[in-house]
């Protein structure tokens, strides 16, 4: 298997993992999962691209990367952003107050999109071709 397939099947599982805990109320892990799937998008690109992977937590340093590649990544910095606190934020009481359903919903939205941009970037490259309909 290709080392970028490798790292989508680690974000499938993180984006089921999330939605999953979201079901059972268990929201500081469902954020956690959240910036993992798309950390683990973001290198999947990367991977895809045959950059090297570096070992980073950092959701900004891995969209500058990727945008290195394809500047439509640059779209994705506030999502990021929103994301990057959750790889460490609420694994230990601090404080931050734990996640609601609210933020959890919003923190899977903000996984979500970054998951579904690489899916896309990775899917033009195979067939060559690029959305001609998209605004820019």
């Amino acid at each position: 298997m290709q080392e970028h397939k490798k790292w989508l099947k680690l974000v499938e599982d993180d984006i089921k993992s999330a939605k999953g805990l979201l079901k059972i109320e268990i929201f500081s892990t469902a954020t956690y999962h959240c910036q993992q799937a798309a950390e683990k998008a973001l290198k999947a690109y990367l991977a895809f691209e045959k950059h090297r992977i570096i070992k980073t937590h950092d959701l900004m340093k891995l969209i500058l990367l990727c945008s290195n590649f394809d500047k439509t990544f640059d779209q994705l910095y506030d999502d990021a952003a929103h994301l990057n606190p959750f790889a460490t934020k609420f694994r230990y009481p601090t404080e931050f107050d734990i996640p609601n359903l609210e933020d959890t919903r919003i923190a899977i939205k903000h996984a979500q999109k970054i998951v579904d941009h690489v899916l896309k970037k990775i899917a033009e490259a195979k067939i060559g071709q690029k959305d001609i309909f998209l605004a820019k």
